[in-house]
């Protein structure tokens, strides 16, 4: 058990009694070039379901949640490859959203799972609808958290800047690949309170603040010893995946036939101060296209991009009436 014992008006919200919760059961999924790591919740023999994490976080960031959501379900969360305790690509590869894909059917191949749901929040969410669309028959459910879809990513996917883009994705590869090949992937820190700050900034001016007891679940997989203290776990290549530098830039017409696609029960829950990344007409477009599905619903809960985290109980009542609604 892991016990958050932190007082003050800064906690994660999940109210005394549940501060305590499961750190789950750790996995190891073999691939080619290594692990794929993560984490299980619930009964072996409940609904299968596979949760993925956001852009430099990892299986963490669903552990204030499972201890609830997964009561009755048999949940496992991975350690998309290049994060947490998964292991890094090979050298000369690189990270690509579409290769997700593969990704999750080596994970479900494993566990022998014909049919499950995806939870995703952030970059997960982006990647499972990915999946939805390519392997419709395989997935019961959808659900994302604070993130609309790959086609509201910005206007590096207009057709237009699909050259430039690809080609800035292609430098930028280049540069990380020499960057690790001749210095640490990652700057150590002397201190694991100077790691700490340097997430709790980095949350703050990209994908909104988080609080630090949840800062510190994410460091709890995400950040490892070094000789000089401590360095993240997350491979540097990762930095290829932001949206301006996306190798084989995606125009936005492909991305909404892929949302098209999409027709089984579908859920987004949004949080009221978690990033757009895009403009409101281009989030209008992804809606009304969402919307063509009858399953389809949009929930909007007061909290930051990670208000899943941080306040688990605003997300998981939404979670459960739409499982229920589906008999999920």
């Amino acid at each position: 058990m892991f016990c958050n014992l932190r007082g003050g008006s800064g906690g994660l919200g999940w109210g005394a009694a549940r501060r305590c919760f499961s750190s789950g059961v750790e996995i190891s999924i073999p691939v080619p070039w290594g692990i794929i790591a993560g984490k299980e919740w619930g009964p072996p023999d409940g609904k299968p379901w596979l949760a993925v994490h956001g852009w430099l976080d990892n299986a963490g960031s669903f552990d204030t949640l499972m201890p609830e959501f997964a009561k009755d379900k048999r949940v496992v969360a991975i350690d998309y490859p290049g994060h947490g305790s998964s292991s890094h690509l090979p050298k000369g590869a690189n990270y690509h959203e579409l290769e997700s894909i593969g990704f999750f059917e080596r994970v479900v191949k494993h566990l022998r799972w014909d049919t499950f749901s995806f939870l995703g929040h952030s970059m997960g969410g982006d990647f499972g609808s990915v999946y939805a669309a390519v392997f419709p028959e395989k997935l019961k459910s959808l659900i994302m958290l604070d993130i609309l879809g790959p086609a509201v990513n910005g206007d590096n996917r207009d057709p237009e800047r699909v050259v430039e883009v690809t080609r800035k994705a292609i430098i930028l590869s280049l540069a990380l690949e020499k960057k690790r090949s001749l210095t640490k992937p990652e700057k150590a820190y002397k201190r694991y309170e100077e790691a700490l700050d340097r997430l709790l900034a980095a949350a703050k001016s990209g994908n909104g603040e988080i609080t630090p007891e949840a800062a510190e679940i994410i460091l709890k997989r995400g950040l490892k010893k070094s000789t000089d203290g401590y360095c993240f776990a997350r491979d540097i290549r990762l930095l290829a995946l932001s949206k301006d530098s996306q190798i084989y830039g995606m125009p936005r017409n492909f991305l909404q036939d892929l949302a098209k696609s999409i027709q089984i029960p579908h859920l987004i829950v949004k949080g009221s101060e978690g990033p757009i990344y895009d403009s409101q007409q281009n989030v209008d477009d992804i809606l009304g296209i969402y919307k063509q599905n009858p399953t389809f619903e949009f929930h909007t809960v007061e909290g930051g991009h990670h208000v899943h985290l941080t306040h688990p109980e605003r997300v998981l009542p939404v979670l459960n009436d739409f499982i229920k609604s589906y008999n999920l």
